[in-house]
């Protein structure tokens, strides 16, 4: 897969997004499940994303996807924890499914 993101977030002075703007290339799965997690975040704090689930990224996306079009719907929420909390925290998401 050669989708790639860049998820930028705006926080104010309590950590909560108020603005997202990401940008990035791939396919019409990850594009739209990057979209849909940036209206889902807008209002929460950091440590409220730091809950939102694989599970919730299939339920936004609302339909069967493929094993090979899963890595596509979760690179959002992928750049979202590692941006947030590291690549040990995906690694360990990872190891849980």
């Amino acid at each position: 897969c050669g989708d790639h993101l860049h998820l930028t977030l705006r926080l104010d002075e309590n950590k909560r997004i108020v603005a997202v703007g990401w940008e990035g290339e791939g396919c019409a799965i990850s594009q739209a499940a990057a979209s849909m997690l940036g209206e889902e975040i807008i209002g929460k704090t950091i440590d409220e994303v730091q809950h939102i689930t694989r599970d919730d990224i299939l339920e936004m996306i609302g339909f069967p996807l493929t094993i090979n079009r899963m890595k596509c719907a979760l690179l959002s929420l992928k750049t979202l924890i590692v941006g947030t909390q590291g690549e040990a925290h995906w690694q360990k998401i990872e190891d849980d499914e």
